[in-house]
């Protein structure tokens, strides 16, 4: 009885695994469709991954062509102050002289007056009268140079602004090159690794430690 017993259980325990073994090997193949819808699912997958990352290029692109476009427009009005200061500052001077013109003018011709028809009283000294001729004379010779120096000055501050705006502060307008170089074309994306262009949001951000 225990001999049988013994043959049973050996006999059982060697059945069932023959049994597993060839359970396992008859586990069939993966089929055709099935490899077929993996394949399909991972290239989903990539072209899903390969437009976000376009888009996020293009964006990005964008984003720096503007900001560009945005220093670009403030250096111009940075310059356009300048001009304005450069403006300012020259009509001052000329406003001044043109001040000074006016009233030295006026004073110019009641000194031509005054030797035209200036008289003195009768029985005036001839000391007198030198000492007013002189001191006419000298306040005509003041006041032609006064004027002269003005109309000088002002034509001296037209010539520096005009000089000024024209060589010196001028506004900075991006030349064809800039321009070019501030756009940016689509196949330029043709020339990022290939691993950014298939790049998985977050995970790869994490897996870098940023």
């Amino acid at each position: 009885a225990l001999a049988r017993a013994d043959g049973g259980g050996v006999g059982g325990a060697v059945g069932r695994a023959g049994g597993a073994r060839c359970g396992s090997a008859s586990l069939p193949p993966p089929s055709a469709a099935a490899m077929m819808e993996a394949l399909g699912s991972m290239a989903i997958a990539g072209s899903a991954l390969f437009g976000y990352n376009r888009k996020n290029f293009m964006y990005d692109r964008r984003m720096r062509q503007e900001q560009e476009f945005q220093i670009a427009e403030m250096r111009i009005r940075v310059a356009e102050l300048w001009r304005e200061d450069v403006r300012d500052i020259t009509e001052l001077t000329g406003k001044k002289m043109d001040t000074y013109m006016v009233v030295n003018m006026l004073q110019l011709g009641f000194s031509v007056t005054l030797f035209i028809e200036g008289r003195l009283e009768s029985g005036t000294p001839q000391w007198l009268l030198c000492l007013f001729m002189a001191s006419n004379a000298g306040a005509f010779m003041f006041l032609l140079l006064s004027v002269w120096l003005s109309m000088h000055a002002s034509v001296v501050t037209q010539s520096s602004s005009v000089r000024l705006l024209t060589q010196l502060i001028r506004p900075p307008i991006p030349s064809w090159e800039q321009l070019e170089a501030m756009r940016t074309y689509a196949s330029a994306f043709e020339a990022v690794p290939v691993h950014q262009m298939l790049r998985v949001p977050v995970v790869q951000t994490l897996t870098e430690g940023r």
